[in-house]
């Protein structure tokens, strides 16, 4: 795996952005996946070693950072990419997947196996806490979907 020093650094400032907003949102309602995103669109458009590995590395960063059980976040976003890249795979499309659906099935998979592997007795939170995936998921990729418009939108009137 190359890492260049830009892809390093853009990872490494999106984990201390999800660590701040874990510290501070996370305490209140929700804070939204960024981590899964960044590592699927880097592992679809730059190198596909930074789905697995990029996910190993931050997420043992990300718990030691949060006070989790070591492993817990690395183990949930291995498994959460690999299951939405084994099933969006299969389809006939395989080609024309696009990183919004790729993203979304990584990140719900990844929060699901995170809540049952992080709770002590596991499954414990299983419950209520299920509904925050969908906003944690859904408000990174609405964000992203919503900047990508204003700038082709601009683009094309500045065309």
């Amino acid at each position: 795996m190359r890492i260049s020093f830009r892809d390093g650094a853009a990872v490494a400032l999106v984990l201390i952005v999800q660590f701040l907003m874990e510290a501070t949102l996370g305490r209140l309602l929700f804070a939204p996946n960024l981590l899964v995103p960044m590592l699927v669109y880097l592992g679809m458009n730059r190198d596909s070693g930074w789905d697995i590995q990029g996910a190993f590395f931050t997420g043992v960063c990300l718990d030691l950072l949060t006070h989790q059980p070591p492993g817990t976040s690395s183990l949930s976003m291995i498994l959460g990419i690999l299951a939405a890249r084994s099933v969006l795979s299969t389809t006939t499309a395989a080609g024309a997947v696009s990183f919004y659906s790729h993203a979304a099935l990584a990140s719900v998979v990844s929060d699901i196996l995170f809540i049952l592997l992080a709770s002590r007795p596991p499954g414990l939170f299983f419950g209520q806490r299920v509904l925050y995936v969908f906003p944690r998921i859904l408000l990174p990729l609405l964000i992203l979907a919503v900047v990508q418009t204003a700038i082709v939108h601009a683009r094309s009137r500045s065309a």
